[in-house]
């Protein structure tokens, strides 16, 4: 009696965890799974009817020149330039436990092992969500001070520079920034449910972005790194194909030249400005007065690939002007710290992948679910009759695709 009681309190107390384990992945959940093989359907959570390729494209939208005037010519055509994003899905987290024959006489020791291994993939994916578009991000907002509520209106001033004032917002507080936040608030008396933010991982609105917390801390190394300097003038042509005609070219990145750079002084992740190249707003292609904030995609030795790339005419301008011969660089993340990360909607996506397996294969028995994120997990179990043990495999096999790594930004504070 008193085991049976035990097992049925266990069930419940693990029935509760699985019900929270949501509050572990708020920025994942937060995003849309992409459908590769229909567009306009981004809740598919598995490609088993697609093409099952590694690297797929998603196709950005055009855009084009607002001329003055009624008159035209011929000369006043353009063109459409097909711009396609990859998507590699180059991801995957795995986990392998054994149950041992003994153990496997306790029917809750499966099920506990198979949700406590559900989670911890899933987390691992919403970990691997906040590092991809915090290496991603185009936007820095780099305070010198602590962060406070009141800077959430900066970084919506970033957004609005970017022609962004029309799209839902988001803001994923990191651990530090959250504690500063739900401190002031409650200092303040603010009219927010501070205990109830505690409680559900959750503050009130900061500024018009629909606010959430991260659950772990993951910090942005710091690169105290100058003299870097532009080496020779570059920026880039808006194009559909690479150079050999064969290949899509990836317009929202360029490589760029630089002197002094290496792997180790300049590597992926870097945020940093270009002296004398400003950002332009993408809705009016004005000057929004402020520099064109950078990040380094992969390193190199004596160039960097770089986001975004450098574009200073036509209908996809996001600079003032092309970075210059012995521009200086400016690193903006001069002090390691744990960015929050703010963005809309539209701008990342989770992108499932498939694995199948051979259900002919001898004392293999296959599981399928889905994440609390919405992606795929396949569970593989077999038996192994020499060690007397039940050997369990999951596995998940996604990409994080930013699409518009312009419409993500990350907040650094102390960066003295």
């Amino acid at each position: 009696m008193a085991n049976t009681f035990s097992k049925d309190k266990m069930a419940t107390l693990f029935e509760e965890t699985a019900a929270t384990t949501s509050l572990n992945l708020t920025l994942s959940k937060s995003l849309d799974t992409y459908d590769m093989s229909e567009a306009s359907d981004k809740g598919r959570t598995d490609d088993a009817a697609g093409s099952g390729a590694d690297t797929e494209w998603i196709p950005q939208e055009y855009r084009f020149t607002v001329q003055d005037g009624i008159e035209s010519t011929s000369g006043d055509f353009q063109d459409l330039i097909d711009r396609n994003i990859p998507v590699r899905r180059n991801k995957a987290k795995r986990i392998l436990t054994q149950i041992k024959t003994k153990d496997l006489r306790d029917p809750m020791r499966l099920e506990r092992a198979k949700k406590g291994m559900a989670k911890d993939i899933a987390n691992a994916v919403d970990l691997t969500a906040y590092e991809t578009m915090r290496n991603r991000a185009n936007m820095t907002l780099a305070l010198t001070g602590d962060f406070s509520y009141d800077d959430a209106i900066l970084a919506e001033s970033k957004m609005l520079n970017q022609g962004l004032g029309r799209y839902d917002k988001k803001l994923c507080l990191s651990i530090p920034h959250y504690n500063k936040v739900a401190q002031a608030l409650q200092t303040a008396n603010r009219d927010v449910a501070v205990e109830g933010a505690l409680r559900n991982a959750m503050v009130g609105n900061l500024s018009t972005f629909d606010t959430m917390r991260a659950e772990y801390i993951s910090s942005l190394t710091a690169n105290a790194t100058t003299g870097l300097t532009v080496n020779g003038a570059q920026s880039h042509t808006v194009s559909t194909y690479d150079g050999s005609g064969d290949f899509y070219l990836d317009n929202r990145q360029m490589t760029l030249s630089i002197t002094g750079a290496t792997t180790t002084n300049f590597p992926a992740g870097t945020k940093f400005t270009i002296a004398g190249v400003n950002a332009v707003n993408p809705e009016s292609r004005s000057d929004n007065g402020e520099l064109q904030e950078f990040t380094v995609v992969t390193a190199g030795t004596g160039s960097a690939v770089i986001s975004p790339a450098i574009i200073i005419t036509g209908p996809y301008q996001n600079c003032t002007a092309e970075a210059g011969a012995a521009a200086a660089i400016t690193i903006l993340n001069i002090a390691s710290n744990a960015p929050s990360l703010f963005y809309t909607p539209e701008s990342t996506f989770l992108v499932p992948g498939y694995l199948p397996v051979e259900q002919a294969a001898g004392g293999v028995e296959t599981f399928n679910g889905v994440t609390d994120n919405g992606l795929p997990m396949r569970m593989t179990m077999w038996w192994d009759p020499h060690g007397e043990a039940l050997n369990i495999k999951t596995l998940i096999f996604f990409d994080v695709a930013v699409v518009h790594p312009e419409q993500v930004g990350i907040i650094l504070d102390k960066q003295v």
